[in-house]
């Protein structure tokens, strides 16, 4: 290819360069408009100044967007696997993943928000050991776990009642372990990046995206779509 071919194929509206660039945009504005679920949260535990019943029950309340947007997140991210490239449309198409996650799994977020709370409750409690910080911290993974995998196989088209999709998601969870444990491995991972000085809170505005990109290809690297649509089949 000359030299004029192949600064057409880069520069091309549809070209590499543009393709970049627009994946790029992909990944910023999931990120964003995710984060924008989280603010209630983010803004609330920094105005807290002290610790009571009705700053727990508003932290758990504020949270609550967190599941959908997390839902949203991940769908957004499928649509750009499965399309190979920005799906086009990222707000419509993330508001409309955000409704459907929150009235297709509100027994999730209602499930979550009442053991979130229970967790609140012990940190505040019982914080101040090792003990407690350690079983906080394993049952908070665990419902992660729970909730990245019934929102992984609702994607996939799972459907029925809530018990029947939790015990799907689960049975396709323990099947496949290395899949939690890449979900683990991911969002500690993240957690990690923002605290880094200086590049922490910009690699922020991408890192949600990116996040839901690692758990989704994650899921097709270590079989557990295919074990998923071998359980709805």
């Amino acid at each position: 290819m000359s030299a004029t071919g192949t600064q057409r194929a880069l520069f091309a509206y549809d070209g590499r360069l543009a393709r970049a660039l627009l994946a790029v945009f992909q990944f910023f504005a999931v990120s964003a408009l995710f984060l924008l679920t989280a603010l209630p949260a983010l803004v609330l535990d920094q105005a807290s100044g002290s610790v009571s019943h009705v700053a727990i029950w508003l932290g758990v309340l504020a949270a609550l967007p967190i599941g959908p947007g997390a839902y949203a997140a991940l769908s957004g991210m499928r649509g750009f696997i499965a399309e190979r490239g920005y799906p086009g449309s990222p707000l419509r198409r993330f508001g409309k993943a955000f409704a459907e996650g929150t009235v297709r799994l509100r027994w999730l977020w209602a499930g979550g928000a009442g053991i979130g709370l229970l967790l609140a409750y012990n940190a505040a409690l019982y914080g101040g050991g090792d003990g407690a910080f350690l079983a906080v911290s394993a049952v908070g993974a665990l419902v992660a776990v729970a909730a990245i995998a019934v929102c992984c196989i609702a994607l996939q088209g799972a459907s029925g009642r809530p018990l029947e999709v939790l015990t799907l998601a689960l049975h396709a969870a323990t099947a496949r372990p290395l899949a939690p444990a890449a979900w683990l491995a991911v969002l500690v991972t993240a957690l990690a990046a923002t605290q880094l000085p200086i590049f922490g809170t910009n690699l922020a505005l991408f890192l949600p995206a990116a996040s839901a990109w690692a758990i989704l290809t994650a899921n097709r690297l270590v079989g557990f779509d295919r074990k998923t649509a071998d359980l709805i089949g």
